[in-house]
């Protein structure tokens, strides 16, 4: 009976419920040894503290990652924004156009405890129904870090010689720009789940796509909703 290692049972209804074995207060339970397997000699919170600083780490660099992403896309949209509003004519249009220069497409928020770049859905509306610049696209790949001549056509399905012949001002059709904000807003949610690694997983060929890239399955909105889908699985411990 005094034995750390005998086992009480009950008998309810003809089953046998075991009781847990009494695990002395200065040893880690068998559950601790299996789930954190703790070099010999170093403690079990020595190992978890480990890990809360290095998964710290890991999240300023992520932070910082999606903060000088946002803060360089939102200079290209600020610019398509102010070049509309010197087209435009009429106070009342210009009044309109400078409210939408002044707003911005990513809006730092928190969700449940995390850090989030929320997507401004009614800006992001606005902006594409209006046709982009030559200089604009330039401007924005710089932005991303994605090579031009590579992923140009994947995209925002724009040729690359097309894009060479364009003059700055030349304006490309809207639906360049809807494809440059729903792009955006994937490697900004990339940033958040890889850092600075976000635009290689959206740049790589997916078994789950088909063979394609992320980028380019999220053509249209269906197939970024699904690379939405994917990021939110992996960011929360999913096999994707």
């Amino acid at each position: 009976m005094q034995s750390q290692r005998f086992h009480i049972a009950f008998a309810i209804h003809g089953s046998v419920l075991p009781m847990p074995r009494h695990t002395p207060p200065h040893q880690p339970s068998p559950a601790a040894k299996r789930l954190i397997p703790a070099p010999q000699g170093v403690p079990v919170d020595g190992v978890i503290a480990g890990f809360i600083e290095e998964a710290a780490q890991d999240a300023a660099e992520q932070s910082r990652a999606v903060h000088e992403l946002t803060a360089r896309l939102e200079g290209v949209f600020i610019s398509l924004s102010d070049m509309r509003a010197v087209k435009r004519k009429g106070s009342a249009k210009r009044k309109g156009t400078a409210a939408i220069a002044q707003a911005k497409v990513f809006v730092a928020t928190h969700e449940l405890g995390h850090h989030r770049m929320s997507f401004n859905v009614d800006l992001a509306a606005t902006l594409a129904a209006r046709p982009v610049s030559a200089a604009a696209v330039r401007e924005w790949f710089d932005a991303t870090g994605i090579e031009l001549r590579k992923d140009l056509f994947q995209a925002l399905h724009v040729h690359p010689s097309k894009l060479s012949r364009a003059g700055p001002e030349t304006e490309m059709d809207a639906s360049v720009t809807e494809r440059m904000l729903r792009h955006s807003d994937l490697l900004v949610r990339a940033a958040e789940v890889f850092g600075e690694d976000g635009k290689t997983w959206l740049t790589k060929p997916h078994d789950l796509l088909g063979g394609k890239t992320p980028m380019e399955f999220a053509g249209n909105e269906f197939g970024g909703a699904k690379v939405r889908a994917m990021l939110n699985a992996i960011e929360y411990g999913g096999v994707v």
